[in-house]
């Protein structure tokens, strides 16, 4: 059932917004999308719902929420962490959102966004209320039971990830025999694979761990894997690859999970139970 009062989904790059969008409409809901023109973001069908706008130009874009009697913001899709070293002319209310923030790094910039929207009487909500249905259960969705190692690889890889996080820096880890391969910076998710797997290609087991902060903030950066990560680990020999249970949405969880065991990748979902329930019986996608 809709909420009282407008939504706007703030759309970056990736299949997120457009899922977001999908769920929101069916649960009666008027959504608008706000486009990030400097994303990969595509409006398709949805393109009388969408109204560009530049991620450098925040004044304009809460101009528009009160012009759009907006309540609610979703905040939805890929945003390149690199725009910030580009030369962009933020205007004079970013540039002031930008000083409040105790440095650059993803966490306190969205925050002090939040906060922007919330002096206005506009709340930003939790990715998951639309996203329900990317949410897998703990357990191995894929065929191969795991050996000694490679349960020994996903605690430790996991542990590391969540460490990464919680210091801002990234939300994944590659791992092998219990070292760490590569940490995700800004360079993202796909160079983060290439890295791993370059160092670990002839003994071909690396382990990919995505995990959240202990205590994410779930507004805003939930983890998100896809067909394309697993496209990833198979073109850098990447081998297996988990997440963290309720906190890690999966794109088209289905058709990933088939393209994963079609090309003998392995990838499970650890929960409070850690990895001593990852070699029960396989799970299925809800």
């Amino acid at each position: 059932m809709a909420q009282k009062g407008r939504l706007a989904i703030i759309a970056g790059g990736g299949e997120l917004p457009h899922i977001g969008m999908s769920e929101a409409l069916a649960a009666g809901e008027d959504p608008l999308f706000l486009g990030l023109i400097e994303s990969d973001f595509s409006p398709r069908e949805h393109s009388a719902r969408t109204i560009p706008v530049h991620i450098t130009q925040v004044g304009k874009i809460l101009k528009t929420i009160q012009k759009e009697k907006i309540t609610r913001i979703l905040m939805l899709g890929k945003v390149r962490k690199d725009l910030l070293f580009q030369k962009l002319k933020f205007d004079l209310k970013a540039l002031a959102i930008l000083a409040k923030t105790i440095n650059r790094n993803d966490y306190p910039i969205f925050l002090a966004i939040a906060d922007e929207f919330e002096a206005m009487g506009v709340k930003v909500i939790s990715q998951k209320i639309y996203l329900k249905s990317l949410l897998l259960p703990e357990g191995r969705y894929t065929p191969k039971k795991f050996g000694s190692q490679e349960l020994k690889d996903i605690d430790f890889g996991m542990f590391y990830a969540e460490k990464m996080a919680d210091l801002d820096i990234g939300q994944m880890v590659v791992v092998c025999d219990e070292s760490v391969i590569a940490v995700e910076a800004v360079e993202g998710t796909d160079e983060t694979i290439k890295r791993g797997g370059l160092y670990t290609k002839k003994k071909g087991d690396a382990v990919v761990c995505k995990s959240p902060k202990a205590k994410q903030d779930d507004r805003f950066d939930l983890p998100t894997i896809g067909i394309h990560t697993f496209q990833m680990m198979l073109e850098s020999g990447c081998k297996t690859l988990c997440i963290r249970e309720g906190e890690t949405l999966v794109v088209d969880p289905k058709d990933a999970i088939e393209f994963a065991t079609k090309h003998k990748l392995n990838f499970c979902v650890i929960g409070k139970s850690g990895s001593k329930v990852l070699n029960g019986k396989q799970k299925k996608v809800p």
